[in-house]
Parts: C-alpha cells; sequence; structure tokens
C-alpha cells in the first residue's frame, strides 16, 4: 500500500505557502533497474525539488517545511505546490533536452548548498542526459516498414543529442565521482559503472575487481566493460 502525509510548505523566494505530501510508504510489485541506479518502480515518486505556485522558481522541498503543521481547513485553502511535472515544456518534442538543461542550470546556480544536494542534482543530470539513449527500440522490433522507419529515425535523432551532451556527461561524472568517494560508505560496482561510462574502462576494471560478492551484475559489468561498452544498460 502506498500511503502520503500531507505537510504546508513556504517558498523561500516569495513567501507563498502551498500544500505538498510526503511519500511515506509503498509497496513495489514490479521494477526495472539500471546500471547508473536509476529504478523504475512504477511508483509516482514524491520529488524533492518543488516548484512555487506563484513565483515559479525551484527550492528544495525538505528546507521549506513548516515547523508547525496547519490543521485540515487551512491546508485544504492551499495551491499545491508543482514540480517538474507542471512545467510547460512537459510534453514539448523537445522535453528530454530541456530536462537536462534544468538540472544543468540548478547546478551552475548553486542551487546546490552542500554535498548530498549535490550529488542528487548530478544524478539526476546523469539519468537524464542517459534517458537519451535508455529506452531506444532495436530494429528488429519494427512491427513493418513504416515502423522500422521511425524507429531509425528516433535512434539517429536521440544518438545525436546525446553526442552532444557527452561532454558534459564526462564533466558531471568526474565531480559525481569526487562527492561518492568524499561521502564514504562507496558501492563499487556503482563506482566502477561511473568510470565505465566515462570510456576509462581500465580504472573500471580495477574498482570492480574489488568487489567480493560477485553476481549477476558483476558478471553483466564485467562483459560491458571488456567489450569496452560505455552505455546505460538494464541491469538482470
Amino acid at each position: 500500500m502506498t500511503t502520503f502525509h500531507q505537510i504546508a510548505i513556504k517558498c523561500p523566494h516569495c513567501g507563498t505557502l502551498m500544500r505538498d505530501f510526503e511519500l511515506m510508504s509503498h509497496t513495489v510489485h514490479t521494477s526495472t533497474t539500471y546500471s547508473d541506479g536509476l529504478c523504475e518502480d512504477g511508483v509516482s515518486k514524491i520529488k524533492d525539488i518543488s516548484i512555487c505556485t506563484n513565483c515559479s522558481q525551484a527550492f528544495w522541498r525538505e528546507d521549506a517545511k513548516l515547523s508547525k503543521e496547519l490543521d485540515y481547513e487551512a491546508m485544504e485553502e492551499l495551491e499545491g505546490a508543482l514540480d517538474m511535472m507542471d512545467l510547460p515544456w512537459r510534453l514539448d518534442d523537445d522535453r528530454q533536452e530541456k530536462k537536462i538543461l534544468f538540472y544543468k542550470d540548478l547546478l551552475e546556480n548553486d542551487f546546490a548548498d552542500n554535498d548530498m544536494k549535490e550529488i542528487y542534482l548530478r544524478t539526476r543530470l546523469w539519468w537524464s542526459i542517459n534517458d537519451l539513449v535508455r529506452h531506444l527500440s532495436r530494429w528488429h522490433q519494427a512491427r513493418n516498414l513504416k515502423h522500422l522507419r521511425f524507429i531509425l529515425k528516433h535512434r539517429k535523432e536521440n544518438m545525436k543529442l546525446f553526442k552532444k551532451y557527452e561532454e558534459l556527461l564526462k564533466e558531471n561524472l568526474n565531480r559525481l565521482i569526487f562527492l561518492y568517494i568524499k561521502k564514504g560508505e562507496v558501492d563499487l560496482l556503482y563506482l566502477a559503472d561511473m568510470y565505465r561510462e566515462k570510456s576509462d574502462f581500465n580504472k573500471a576494471m580495477e574498482i570492480l575487481l574489488k568487489v567480493e560478492q560477485k553476481g549477476g551484475v558483476y558478471n553483466q559489468m564485467k562483459h560491458k566493460i571488456r567489450r569496452k561498452n560505455k552505455r546505460v544498460f538494464q541491469l538482470n
């Protein structure tokens, strides 16, 4: 069962009061996990970044929570806070690129005021760039000639866009690796994947060989590194 808790938040930019929700618990029935740590489990996640209904500026939801809870009637009078899914470009054809630029702009404007927030943003930027190639259909999945042309065109356009942001991906991973190691308690498989995705296959293999518990994911990662494959992949 998925349960939520309603909270009141205050925009740190203009002072507007809004209501939002905290995810208290949820049950995962099926999920798809990728090498970059993204897990698609079918749950509508509550975002850590909210957007003001009045001034349209982004802020950290946790930092905006009121210390005192409002009563039910007062809460019901408030507008619900927005998130990325409410931004005007969410249905645009170039929404994937605009999502990348959204996180890039937040980082450049010092939106993160500590290491954990920066890790959060840089991880989302990493996922957003990988999203360009994460769900690409393969030519043999085509149902007919028209569908084949669509698949080939879509793959070409997304690979071209991925190439455009490949240098940003590497720069982001360099910083993310530094922050990840700095915080301690490193997952060696996850760290190896960061090096793999920035094409440092020797370092990726060096780290991977330090993993003590070797299983299916270990074997998948080793195979990708040996083949010098730097693309994100689905874990078995």
